[in-house]
This record gives structure tokens, sequence and C-alpha cells, in this order.
């Protein structure tokens, strides 16, 4: 079964779209853009025990493209874009834009940081449409008596 993405409305406000403005930092231009959720669900853990694992990205789109694409953005309609969903674990947070760091990765049962080589862990998503493109997952390839883990 091949995977599809999905688009999702916000919960809060019922809306496909959520406009923001963004600044470009080198030029200082600021421009209106299209926020829209999108989700893909798999099996996963089957060697385990099976689960449905739900992975949630954000495409950022011009007017041009949310134009081209208004009749398709509709609250759980097939993205009319062939693609996928990629993970990526890094060592490096992304800085919201409140400043803020991003969180690190939890492990769900011990509540404890999941940390690689002694370093947080920082899960993303994103969509793309390369569809040859592989989850990037960090794990510990040194054998040691620590608590670094990545699950």
């Amino acid at each position: 079964m091949k995977n599809k993405v999905t688009i999702v409305e916000n919960s809060k406000t019922g809306n496909v779209v959520t406009m923001k403005t963004i600044t470009d930092k080198a030029t200082g231009e600021s421009r209106e853009v299209g926020s829209v959720m999108v989700q893909s669900k798999a099996l996963s853990g089957l060697s385990r025990i099976g689960r449905v694992s739900t992975r949630t990205a954000f495409l950022t789109l011009e007017q041009d493209a949310l134009d081209f694409l208004a009749d398709s953005l509709v609250h759980n309609a097939v993205l009319p874009i062939a693609g996928k969903i990629v993970v990526e674990e890094t060592l490096s947070p992304y800085i919201k834009k409140d400043g803020k760091k991003q969180d690190p990765k939890i492990n769900p049962t011990t509540k404890a940081v999941i940390t690689y080589q002694g370093k947080p862990v920082y899960r993303n998503t994103y969509f793309t449409n390369i569809l040859e493109t592989q989850d990037i997952f960090l794990k510990d390839v040194a054998v040691s008596g620590g608590s670094d883990s990545v699950e």
C-alpha cells in the first residue's frame, strides 16, 4: 500500500491555509505566504507490535502556488503533488519565530531527553517531492555503558 499525503485543516480555525508574513533576512522584504498542514499515515513497528504512525509537515506556498492549487486545498483531500513526508533527526535545534530553541526529542516512556553521543536529538519533518529521499535517524554506533540512546 502506497502512503498518501493528505491535507489537514487547522483544528483551531477550520482553515486549510493559514496566511502569514515572512521576511527575507537578507533583503528585509516582507511578503504573505500560505502555510498548509499535510499528514501521512503508515504502519510501523511490524517486527514488534504494529501501530499506525502519523507524520505531519507544513508546506509554505507563495500566492501563485496557492492560486494554482486552490481547488485542491480541501480538508482530507490527497495532496495533488507526488511526494512524501521525511523525518530528519539532527543535533542542531531550529530557532522558533519567538527566538526560542526547538525542544529536544523526548522518550515517551521515561520522559528523558533522547541523546546521541551526549547531545540532545531534534526531530524535524518536511515534505519532499523527491521520492527517493530517505529518513535520517541518528543511531549510536559506539558501544557504551552510558545513557545515550535514540528511539
